[in-house]
């Protein structure tokens, strides 16, 4: 067993926030998926258990990238950055950016996800989560202050159509018991190097309010905006 003294691997777990995503994802028979920043692989598992034929997953982390092979076995798993060509890669019907585009450079999320519209298949889909423009979910977000982008829904749709995107479906989830959540992570992973306490019983609570998910944003429903788009005519 790995030690927890790897940071990357603290808090890699299968939660409820994952399950939102999964059942958002809907069918993924005969899918080729291309998950940009993979983390543990909780996404390639799942997309082979329901019958894609390829699943591939990018990640920064090396620590990450070895523990997503354990994971998901069946899977490709790059140690690549995604802002770069991609077009050795091949094309895929999915392509995932889960909690990734507050990450990019600031300016660069329209070149980026260009080069994914480049590698994906007539028909295909983006999936896509980042943190929702919210009070509470700027207010709790102990990055935000460090610069942590938020988006509202009409900035992400403007990037989106930037890009040649056009958002088909677009829902919110997660409050305050996801914001506690993760600022109780952060505070053992990068203080203590180890698992939160409780992480049982926040976790159920953290799945119920994902469970509430909605398509116009409420206290419980304020966190994360996640987007399914497609390639825009033109």
């Amino acid at each position: 067993m790995r030690s927890l003294l790897e940071r990357d691997l603290i808090g890699q777990r299968f939660t409820g926030r994952h399950a939102f995503l999964c059942e958002m994802a809907g069918d993924l028979t005969g899918a080729s998926t291309l998950d940009i920043g993979c983390g543990f692989g909780w996404f390639e598992r799942y997309t082979l258990e329901h019958g894609a034929t390829r699943a591939v997953g990018l990640e920064l982390s090396e620590p990450l990238v070895e523990r997503a092979g354990e994971e998901a076995p069946g899977a490709e798993f790059l140690h690549r950055d995604a802002s770069g060509d991609l077009s050795d890669l091949g094309s895929f019907t999915v392509l995932c950016l889960f909690d990734v585009l507050e990450h990019l450079p600031k300016g660069s999320e329209v070149a980026v996800l260009r080069r994914l519209r480049a590698a994906l298949e007539p028909g295909g889909r983006l999936l896509l989560s980042t943190p929702f423009n919210s009070l509470l979910s700027r207010i709790l977000d102990p990055a935000w202050y460090l610069g942590h982008r938020h988006y509202s829904r009409e900035r992400l749709e403007a990037i989106l159509a930037e890009a040649g995107f056009e958002a088909r479906r677009v829902r919110f989830a997660g409050g305050a018991v996801e914001q506690f959540t993760m600022i109780w992570l952060y505070l053992w992973k990068w203080l203590f190097r180890r698992e939160m306490p409780f992480a049982g019983p926040l976790e159920r609570a953290r799945a119920r309010e994902y469970a509430a998910h909605s398509a116009t944003p409420s206290l419980k429903a304020c966190v994360t905006i996640f987007a399914e788009a497609v390639a825009s005519a033109g």
